[in-house]
């Protein structure tokens, strides 16, 4: 798939498009409250996954001069905050089993379709490892994410 847009242009379309859709989501009291977790969970972490996968050369970001932090795209580092804020913004308050495992499924198949995605635009190579990494990686950190935020609520309350 190629749109024959500057290859700058899809990096910033992506992340200026998930930080739209946090914008325009979540209400402006909570994007303050989201955003820390978002930042810190969202691009904090998502650098060092990505870092460890430059490393082991499991995947490989293509045409990201001159906006890089070494092997890595600012753009899709940056991306990461406002897919968590949505991501923690959404998460169901319901304690059903099946719709938390559902909602998980659901944006780790989203995360990992942004993964193939990247792959058929030329953006990112998937060398030693395939969308099932992103798949798999994704559910966990997903997973994790939720666990960590509904911790923090509890505390929270319990203040």
């Amino acid at each position: 798939m190629n749109l024959n847009l500057p290859y700058l242009y899809y990096y910033l379309i992506f992340s200026c498009g998930l930080l739209a859709l946090a914008l325009l989501f979540i209400p402006r009291s909570q994007i303050q409250r989201l955003f820390w977790m978002g930042m810190l969970c969202g691009s904090g972490v998502d650098f060092g996954f990505e870092y460890i996968y430059s490393l082991l050369n499991l995947t490989r970001y293509q045409h990201i001069e001159p906006f890089n932090i070494g092997m890595l795209s600012i753009w899709t580092v940056l991306a990461w905050t406002p897919t968590v804020m949505l991501f923690i913004y959404f998460l169901p308050k319901r304690k059903e089993p099946y719709i938390q495992w559902l909602y998980l499924i659901i944006w780790t198949v989203a995360t990992s379709f942004v993964g193939i995605l990247l792959s058929q635009l030329g953006l990112m190579v998937f060398v030693k490892a395939g969308p099932w990494l992103w798949l798999i990686v994704g559910f966990i950190f997903y997973y994790l994410i939720a666990k960590f935020y509904r911790y923090l609520e509890d505390k929270r309350d319990n203040l």
